[in-house]
């Protein structure tokens, strides 16, 4: 399937849609009268396995819509309900959120896996859906103050799927485990508590979606349960898919009303495992009250066009333009293990004939360059089949003065790299090269030194709340945003020698494991701190966050990414 992050459908693994509905059908599903909505119904997996566990010799009379935006798919669906006279099924070959719009149907349950496609690649009418849907579900809560817009069209799923349901309706959804932990979800989380008289999430450890890199929750939320049912929040773990079969999890700790530490993700940790490191927490200072600065590297807007290697430097001439070529570090990937970067490195980067070169041209008209620049310029503006070019058209570049100056260059004593695996990075920029967006630029202020800020970042304490306050994706990927890196605690420390920097910067270089590495900083930055409980909570996060991922599996099967405004209505009595 091309194009993905514009499709947002990943097929549930139908061993996931048959414990999810069993699970809700022997302990929820108690009305007669069921109305059922699949908002995105893909081949119907979800419809296919509810019906399985619905006895219809049963008093139950089931009212079923299913939407989807590829009529080819909604007809599998549709071909899957079994004829009966206890079932009336609705089919509409539109977008939920339009269909949400117009309707204002109520349903005692809402059932599915909606769509993941970020605000950046939806279509302009999906953008629009997003936001009425938001505004609309913003008036019906006073939790929401914020007036921050939809950045992932789920979201707006799922809070149109809230206001759809009738007052004992259930809700169950296949979401991203973003939920649990982002930002922008924060208000989507207290709503979530507040509509809900029981709500339950599993998460896995491992990827559940073949050959992709999406990380996932199932999300069920109940209303008007009675008072012999268990009411609260729960989280349960899943180590493998499978053991859905049987089925197999574990409850974890609900630290859901939290004021510190309060992501969801953290439900794998007593609330006496966190107060323990809130306790720790408070005891130190954070990265901000070190730094005078700690931005986000340079956005070109176009790094293939602005970072070349050398070969592109000599192709195009451009080696002969010494003053424009700016030394650049283009992704975290090429910084070997270190924590001091110096120019040697950098030359062996040169020697690697990687792109590590930035174009940096002055503010200033194309008459005042010469020919071997203009034709660079040239190389930008044209019209390209691979669509690269045409650059000054970009929206980023017309807010340039120049489109070909870009903004925001320069080189910081420091950099902290945006997304890690087994740990996150910081180091000591002697090299003074510039760097892309996918590090944080870092400038100690006067009083303090960047050496010692650096070498008093690697400590389990650090590591444990760059965990707890970061977000992780598929994969593996840690990634801290700014503030939340600049709100990590440090225990900085103005006694630490150049001959234990060196020490440290040696350990890397010789690809020590980080076990070691943090029991030396450990006993230098935490002396009488618990350090075995916190490397203890370390590896549980770092584990919990690396899944499992299948790499000789067949790729899943996706649904069309496009929402239009065609409608194609059908209605059958079955």
């Amino acid at each position: 399937m091309s194009n993905k992050k514009n499709t947002g459908s990943y097929y549930t693994p139908k061993i996931l849609s048959d414990f999810l509905t069993k699970h809700i059908t022997q302990n929820y599903l108690e009305e007669t009268n069921i109305s059922i909505l699949e908002p995105s119904s893909g081949d119907g997996r979800f419809i296919s396995s509810l019906l399985d566990n619905i006895s219809l010799n049963s008093n139950h009379n089931l009212s079923i819509d299913l939407l989807d935006i590829n009529k080819e798919e909604l007809n599998k669906a549709l071909d899957l309900i079994p004829r009966s006279g206890k079932i009336q099924a609705k089919a509409y070959c539109k977008n939920y959120l339009k269909f949400f719009l117009e309707k204002h149907k109520k349903y005692s349950l809402i059932i599915g896996n909606p769509p993941y496609v970020k605000r950046k690649n939806l279509q302009e009418a999906q953008v629009k859906s997003c936001d009425e849907v938001h505004e609309k579900f913003r008036d019906s809560n006073d939790l929401i103050t914020s007036k921050g817009k939809v950045n992932n069209i789920w979201i707006a799923f799922v809070e149109a799927a809230i206001m759809s349901l009738n007052r004992n309706g259930i809700l169950c959804f296949v979401i991203p485990s973003e939920v649990l932990q982002v930002k922008y979800a924060k208000e989507l989380r207290a709503i979530i508590v507040n509509e809900f008289d029981r709500v339950e999430v599993f998460a896995f450890n491992e990827l559940i979606f073949e050959g992709i890199q999406q990380d996932v929750v199932a999300l069920i939320g109940i209303k008007g349960i009675d008072n012999t049912k268990e009411h609260g929040f729960s989280f349960y773990q899943v180590d493998e898919l499978e053991d859905l079969k049987e089925p197999r999890f574990t409850e974890k700790h609900s630290n859901i009303h939290r004021t510190t530490l309060d992501k969801w993700t953290n439900y794998i940790l007593t609330d006496e495992e966190l107060n323990f490191i809130d306790g720790y927490q408070k005891a130190f200072r954070s990265i901000k009250y070190y730094s005078a600065t700690a931005q986000v590297g340079i956005v070109s807007a176009a790094n293939d066009y602005f970072i070349v290697n050398d070969e592109t430097l000599i192709n195009y001439k451009l080696n002969r333009l010494k003053n424009i070529v700016k030394p650049i570090l283009p992704k975290g990937y090429v910084v070997p293990n270190l924590v001091s970067f110096c120019h040697l490195d950098f030359a062996k980067l040169k020697n690697e004939n990687k792109n590590v070169n930035f174009l940096h041209f002055p503010n200033q008209p194309k008459k005042r360059f010469g020919k071997i620049a203009n034709q660079y310029f040239y190389k930008g503006e044209e019209e390209r089949e691979d669509g690269k070019g045409e650059l000054h058209k970009r929206y980023k570049m017309q807010k340039r003065e120049h489109w070909y100056n870009v903004p925001s260059v320069w080189a910081s004593e420091g950099m902290f790299i945006k997304r890690s695996h087994l740990y996150p990075k910081i180091f000591v920029n002697e090299s003074e090269a510039l760097a892309t967006d996918s590090f944080y630029r870092i400038n100690a202020k006067d009083e303090y030194d960047i050496r010692k800020i650096v070498f008093s970042f690697y400590n389990s304490l650090t590591f444990v709340l760059a965990e707890l306050e970061g977000r992780f994706y598929g994969g593996g990927v840690l990634e801290l945003t700014p503030n939340e890196f600049k709100n990590l605690a440090i225990p900085y420390s103005d006694k630490i020698s150049e001959q234990q920097f060196s020490k440290l910067d040696t350990m890397f270089r010789n690809d020590e494991d980080i076990e070691s590495i943090l029991k030396y900083t450990n006993s230098i930055l935490l002396p009488g701190y618990d350090v075995n409980k916190l490397e203890e909570i370390r590896k549980v996060l770092v584990n919990r966050r690396i899944k499992k991922v299948e790499t000789d599996s067949q790729e899943p099967n996706f649904g069309d990414p496009k929402m239009n405004n065609n409608e194609v209505y059908v209605e059958i009595a079955v």
